[in-house]
This record gives structure tokens, sequence and C-alpha cells, in this order.
């Protein structure tokens, strides 16, 4: 092979080795694990049989790369005689027929492997196994009919002398389909990983166990190598129109990807044989895999765990603690005992029968706070998050406002981005609008679908870890959008990752209302909330000077975005595990309903004169409001720009800051304000603050829109308007959940699928300027009304004593005597000065009865929302 090389700037010998050893090393591993199954265990699986043909697939991938590179792939053009062009063809055309069919049986052998190490026991590892196995073997078949029929006619793919009518772009086939091997192979990474760490094992055979499953991580990673020279190869000659293998030194370019690529074929199949080879270590090495420290515990802690039969008092003793649930059970009639015996093989130590073997619960369990969630992962159930305080709800918030770090990023990419794929696609102004339109249209569907069932149904938990998984495949939809410069694929990336947002912002919005002291709940949501928009500046900044610097009429890539979005892919999953494993309080409906009865707020109170439910009003109005309100917002978001250009070119003078620069300045102003009236917020009622950044909006709305000034002027205004609207959406969101009790899930995700007001508004304005032929600053009159309408809920707030009642936050001690909760409703009907007098007199009596009362209590200090006393309540009252 050197000597063919000799003297030539060749990447082939380099290409031939790496091929080589890596199937080498696959076809190792594959002889050792047929010793394991078919010599020790005498057991043959259908996963055997497919990792069989997997490898000779591999062998034909692998052949056809070295044939290839002993016929010139890895030269230059000028390097390669005429006589090597049709074998180097044929080679090329072999491995792309051979790549796909490679992975595919690779990850069909893995699937199966799962689906029978979940059978009987883990229906959701065999749903989500089914659906992977689904997407892996429809993509694999349709992308290897495309890449044998690359050409028309279908022989111009191998054969040099042949004229191809047309032909499509396998490298750019190959860039557009990364996003279905990187999403497959993370969910083959990540689906057994809870399941294992759930097995109550010694740890040392648990952490091998957990570390030979992780060790798929590394085929992602080759994947990812791969992806970046497969994009090196597109970068170094333009192969848009080009048939395989004829574009300019298309072997010295691609051949560091192709050799990648038989890589990640012979890298799976090594990680795939590897989960078999237990019982061939326990021959050869079984000292490497015994923990003989953890036997005495493990048989010592076995026997404990078994309750003596006939003693009733030891059973229900057991039976209060997290009892341990059999990981695998036996099979039923008619299954395959090898395959069974197989798994007992894997998970088991020497001497361990297989009912030793126990899995702790990990949800929905009503045992006590010792409740241990995993055996891998020693973490305790905390208690509601309605009872949490301190420093437990900072801890737990804190956790949380890691997504709100997440979606504010994203956030603050959608403008820019959308701007910059308009420039590159060369779409109109409406197409550019229908990109942000779209991203917030899907915030109806995703919290009022998807995002309140879960909720509602699993928790906050799991609502976090689905609208993870949803976000991370649509910034993974994106990689081949890029690609394409599809605008089509845009929309949908951009469709999905505002679903997979939704789903996040319907429970992390009222998980950090709820996680703490009641009275507290807007200071918290404007802080998270606050972080949000600093991700956002953060994010923006880099789009400006990082991610979108260089694009231009000459360069007109998205690569640097793609790989943004690759990285926020995989941060994703991760934050998904990490969720996972982190213990969460919840709330469930019925803590929500004893909360809101014990305020003495109660579904049938009503207002005018018994004519509309007080409780259902209030919602409804911060769902109106919050729908106007984040129109207004994205009004100002999408035209501030052209605003200042604009009024630029009318009245000249120039920008005192560029448009971005100005841009920058406007949502930095908006995070301040949210950081401003949180604080504002411990001193003065979240209803009045709420009326306060209404009314500011208004008049800056109103002055932004008629003032004729030049651009540096009309720029103040509309900074303090993006001061004032800061603050707006984490009251209404906060306010609108007081009271709601068992509707509070319901009630969240309302008020949140109400964002989708950001899809409609800003067209409406646009249609102000097109079709009523007038200015940008004129269209202001849109988001003035926006204001206008919304000032309704904060005027109801604070002028409708039952809605000051329902949402002022009270702290810890000041709620009424129980005897008072229920009979609330009807005194406030009939409110006199005797009545007010005597429960003041009542509640003076209560306390000295027991003065500890307004102290509270960890176990009451969730029933801290609003109940006061009533004549306190009316000294409020007379005061605002």
């Amino acid at each position: 092979m050197a000597s063919l090389h000799a003297g030539l700037h060749s990447r082939s010998e380099s290409v031939f080795v790496v091929t080589t050893t890596t199937f080498t090393l696959a076809t190792i591993f594959v002889v050792a694990r047929l010793v394991s199954r078919f010599g020790i265990l005498r057991s043959r699986t259908a996963d055997d049989w497919v990792m069989i043909l997997a490898w000779f697939i591999a062998f034909g991938l692998s052949f056809s790369i070295d044939y290839g590179a002993a016929r010139g792939l890895g030269r230059h053009d000028i390097d390669i005689p005429d006589s090597w062009l049709a074998p180097l063809r044929r080679s090329e055309y072999a491995f792309t027929i051979l790549y796909n069919p490679a992975l595919m049986a690779t990850k069909t052998s893995i699937l199966i492997f799962y689906l029978r190490m979940s059978k009987n026991t883990q229906s959701i590892l065999r749903i989500a196994s089914y659906v992977t196995l689904a997407v892996v073997n429809i993509a694999g078949v349709v992308l290897t009919f495309l890449n044998a029929f690359q050409c028309s006619p279908v022989a111009a793919a191998y054969n040099p002398s042949e004229t191809a009518n047309q032909c499509i772009s396998i490298t750019t086939l190959y860039l557009c389909s990364a996003p279905v091997n990187i999403i497959t192979d993370l969910a083959i990474l990540v689906l057994p990983i809870p399941v294992l760490t759930g097995m109550r094992l010694p740890q040392r055979q648990k952490t091998i166990l957990v570390f030979t499953f992780a060790l798929g991580i590394f085929v992602t990673i080759v994947d990812v190598v791969r992806i970046y020279y497969l994009q090196q190869a597109v970068d170094n000659q333009i192969v848009a129109h080009h048939q395989f293998g004829t574009g300019t030194d298309f072997a010295w370019n691609a051949s560091t990807a192709l050799m990648w690529s038989a890589v990640e074929v012979n890298v799976g199949i090594i990680c795939a044989c590897i989960p078999t080879l237990k019982p061939l270590f326990k021959r050869i090495l079984p000292s490497m895999i015994t923990d003989h420290s953890s036997e005495t515990a493990t048989n010592k802690t076995a026997s404990m765990s078994s309750p003596v039969q006939g003693n009733s008092g030891n059973s229900q003793r057991n039976d209060s603690v997290a009892a341990p649930i059999p990981a695998l059970r036996p099979a039923e009639d008619g299954a395959d005992p090898e395959a069974e015996m197989d798994m007992m093989d894997f998970l088991t130590t020497p001497g361990m029968q297989p009912e030793e073997i126990n899995r702790t619960a990990t949800a929905h369990t009503h045992t006590t706070d010792n409740t241990v969630y995993f055996g891998f992962v020693n973490m305790r159930r905390p208690k509601s998050m309605l009872k949490t305080s301190g420093m437990e709800s900072f801890k737990y918030c804190t956790i949380v406002t890691i997504l709100f770090f997440l979606w504010g990023f994203s956030y603050g990419l959608l403008n820019t981005l959308s701007n910059e794929i308009a420039m590159i696609a060369g779409e109109s102004t409406a197409e550019t609008l229908g990109l942000s339109s779209i991203y917030f249209g899907a915030y109806f569907f995703g919290s009022l679908v998807i995002g309140q069932w879960i909720l509602r149904k699993s928790g906050f938990k799991a609502t976090f870890i689905v609208g993870l998984c949803i976000y991370g495949t649509g910034t993974l939809i994106f990689w081949p959008c890029a690609v394409l410069t599809s605008f089509p694929g845009f929309i949908i990336s951009n469709f999905v990752v505002g679903l997979g947002l939704s789903i996040l912002e319907t429970a992390a919005n009222p998980f950090i209302a709820l996680c703490g002291p009641s009275h507290h709940a807007e200071f918290r949501l404007l802080l998270a909330q606050g972080v949000q928009a600093i991700a956002t500046i953060l994010s923006q900044l880099l789009a400006q000077n990082v991610l979108f610097e260089a694009i231009g009429p000459e360069n007109v890539g998205l690569i640097d975005v793609q790989w943004t979005y690759l990285a926020i892919a995989l941060f994703t999953v991760i934050l998904a595990l990490f969720f996972y494993y982190m213990p969460l309080p919840e709330a469930t409906d019925a803590d929500l309903q004893q909360q809101s009865e014990e305020l003495g707020i109660h579904r049938e109170q009503t207002i005018f004169k018994g004519k509309l439910p007080l409780v259902y009003t209030t919602l409804v109005l911060a769902i109106v409001a919050n729908w106007l309100y984040v129109g207004a917002q994205e009004g100002l978001s999408v035209w501030f720009g052209a605003l200042l250009t604009t009024a630029n070119e009318m009245h000249g003078g120039g920008l005192a800051l560029s448009v971005n620069n100005y841009t920058l300045l406007g949502h930095s102003t908006f995070a301040f304000g949210r950081f401003f009236f949180a604080f504002l917020c411990l001193i003065i009622r979240p209803r009045i603050l709420l009326l306060v950044n209404f009314i500011g909006c208004i008049i800056f709305g109103s002055l932004t829109m008629s003032l004729s000034v030049d651009a540096n002027s009309i720029a103040g205004p509309a900074l303090i308007f993006f001061f004032f609207e800061g603050a707006i959406f984490p009251l209404v969101y906060a306010i609108g959940l007081r009271g709601l009790g068992s509707w509070t899930k319901w009630g969240a995700a309302l008020i949140n699928a109400a964002t989708s007001g950001g899809a409609v508004f800003p067209f409406i304005m646009y249609a102000v300027q097109t079709v009523d032929h007038r200015t940008v600053e004129y269209s202001f009159c849109v988001i003035v009304a926006l204001s206008a309408f919304g000032t309704i809920y904060p005027l109801y707030l604070n002028f409708v004593p039952l809605a000051r009642h329902q949402v002022d936050p009270v702290k810890e001690g000041h709620e009424l005597p129980s005897d008072e909760r229920r009979s609330s409703a009807e005194d406030e009907r009939s409110e006199t000065p005797i009545r007010r007098l005597s429960r003041k007199f009542s509640a003076i009596f209560e306390m000295i009865k027991s003065p500890k009362a307004g102290r509270g209590s960890q176990e009451a200090g969730f029933v801290e929302h609003r109940e006061m006393v009533r004549g306190s309540l009316e000294g409020h009252r007379s005061k605002d």
C-alpha cells in the first residue's frame, strides 16, 4: 500500500489503515460475542443473527473503502491514473449502498437486545425501542434506495463513461440525514440507562453495567466527527448538482468522511457486542466483575427485605418503606427460557438468584419521605412544593431556572436567525414574519394538546423531560434545513422548537410560582424570567459577533448556526437525564385545591351581584391580558429595527448606535425591568405594579407612535417601553394562578397558550403598513391598543374587592381561623361594619388562645396564600 502512494500527497494510506484496523477490532468482538452466546450459553437469539448480518455488511463497506484507497481514494485528481477511475467509482458507489444497511442492521440488533432485556417488565423501554426500531428501519430503507438510484440512468452513478441526466447530491443527502443518525444514536444510548441504574446490584457490578452501555456515546462522537468531515467536503467543492465522485478533487476531499463512516459502523458493532460478553469474562476474568465485598451486604439486605412469614407486624413495617420491585418477572408461558436466561446471566453476579434482583420504585409512589428514588443515585423524595421554603425553594427554583435560560437563548436567536435566513433564501417580509409566527403559534398546540396533559397526568418532571426531547429534535431538524436552505424546512424546525419550549414553559412557570412561600411567587418568577431575558441578550451577542458575522453576499452558509443547534441538542439530552435523576417536588390537584380552600377561595364565589364566577373570571382576564401583551411584545421586537431605519431615512441625522446595538440595548432594559420590579414586589402589591406597567406601556407606546423626530430620539420612548413591558408576563402569570385550586395546572396551560398572541399581531402591524399604506411608526398604534385593552385586567384586580382578596399575597400566619373559611364567600356579599368588627375580635381571640399560630409550621407552610383577618383586609382596602 505504501509503495502505491510513495512521493504523493495522499490520504489513501491512513484511510486504509484506520478502516482495516477498526474492522479487525469489530471482527474480534463479533467472534467473542458468538463464543459467549453460542459456545458458553448455547443460546441463539434474533439479535445475534442480525449482528452477524451487520458484520457481513460492514465487511463489504470496509472492503469497498480499502479497495477504493488502493485505486485513488484519498488522492488529488491529478494523481489518479485514468485506468483507476472506473474501479474507484464502483467502490465509491458500493460504499453509498452499503453504509445505511450496515448502520440499520447494527442498530436493529441493539434494539432487539433491548426488547429482550425489557421482556415482560419495562413497558416504556419496550415502546420506545419499538418506535426507535421503526425510525431506524424506515429511514434506512428510504436512504438505501435513494443512494442506489441516485442517478438516472442508474449506471451513471458508477460508470464514468455513462452520462447522467440527473443525479442527487449524495454528500448533501448524507448531511441531511445526519440528524436521524444522531437522534437514533442518542435514543439507543439513553433508553436503557434509567432501567439499569434502577437495578439493586452491588456497586462494582452496577458501575460496570452502566459504563458498558454508556460506551455507545463513542458512536455519537464518531458520527459528529463524520458530519464535520462531510461538511468540509461540501465546503471544499460545489457538489449540489454533481453526481457522486465527479466533483473536483472529490476522492481527496471525501476520503476522510468515508473513512469516518466506516469507523462509525465498526465502532457501533463493537459497542453492540460488549454488553453480551459477560459469560466470556466470567470464564476468563471472574474477579473483574465480582464484587466480593458487596456479596455479604447484598445477601444481608435481601434477607432483611424478605418479611418473616406469619409475622404481620414485620410485613406491615416493610411495606411502609420503598418496597423492592422485581426488575425481571418470571417468564410467561410460552416465553423463550433461553432468552430470559441470557439477561439474567448478564444482570446477576455469580451465585445470585434472579429473584434477588430488585429495582426501586421511581414514580407515583405513596411512600414516606424516606423513599429512595434510585438504587444507583441515592436521592430522597422531596416534600410537596407547596411546603418548601427558604433554601429548599431556592435550590429547586435555581435548577429549573436552567430551563428559562435555555428557551431565552433560543428566543434570542429567533429574530436574528429569521432575518439572516430571509437574506440567504431571498424570502419576502411576510415569509420572514412567518418564521417567528409559526414559533409562537406552536405555543397554542404545545400548551393545550401536550403540555397540560402530561403536567396533569405525570407531573412537572415528566413535562420537563418531554419538552426537552421535543425541543432537541427541533434543533436537529434545523441541520438539514440549513444544508438545503429550505424555507418549508425552517418552518417545520421553528414549529417543533416552539412546541418543545411551550411544553417546558407550561411546567416551568407554575413550578417557580408554586415552589416556595406563595407571597413571593411573583418575586421568584420575575427573577427566573430575568435570567431568561439575560440569555436572550447573550444569544444575540453570539449571533451578531460570531454566528452571523461572516454571512454576506459571498458567504451565505449557516454552518456555525448548525453546529450551535447541534450542541444545544446534545445539551438537552444531558439536561433531560439530569432532570430524570434529580428529585423535584410535585403538587397534586388535591394539594392545590386544599390550599385554595384553606385560603377561603371557593369556586362558588361570584362577583357583580352573582353574575360571574370569581375564579374563572380572573383566569379568563389573565389569559386575554397575556395574549394581548405577548402580541405587543413581539410587535415591538419584530418592528423595532425597521422603526429606527425608517425614522433615520425620513429625518436623517444618522444613528448613534447600530440597529443591532439598539436592539441589544432594548432587550437589556427589558431584562433590567424584570429585576427592578421583582424587588419592588417585596414592598408593593403585584397588582398595583401590573397596573403601573400597563400604563407605562400605553404612555411610551403612544410617544413612540406620535413623535416626529429623528431615529435617536424615537429610540428613547421605545427603550422605556421595553423597560415597562418586561415585568408584565411574570406578573400576569403568577397573579393569574392564585386561588385556582385543582384548576391550577389547567390554568397554567391556558395562560401559556396565550403566548400564541405573538403569532398574530406582528402580521397585523405589517397589514397596517402595506394595506393601509402607513409608516412603521404609525403601525405602533396596534401596540398602544393592545396595551390599552390589556389594562382591563389590572383595573379589575385593583377595583373589584373579591378579586383583590383572591390575588393579594399574604405572609404566613395571617390566615383566617378554620371555622370562618367556608363562610367567607357569603360574608363578603353582605359586608357590614358590625360583621367586620366581630370577625376582627374573633381573630384576636383565636390568636390569644394559640400564640404560636402566627409563626406557622413546616407542615402548614403551604397554607400561606391569601387569608387575612377581615378587619385587616378592610384596612388595606382603605389604604389602597
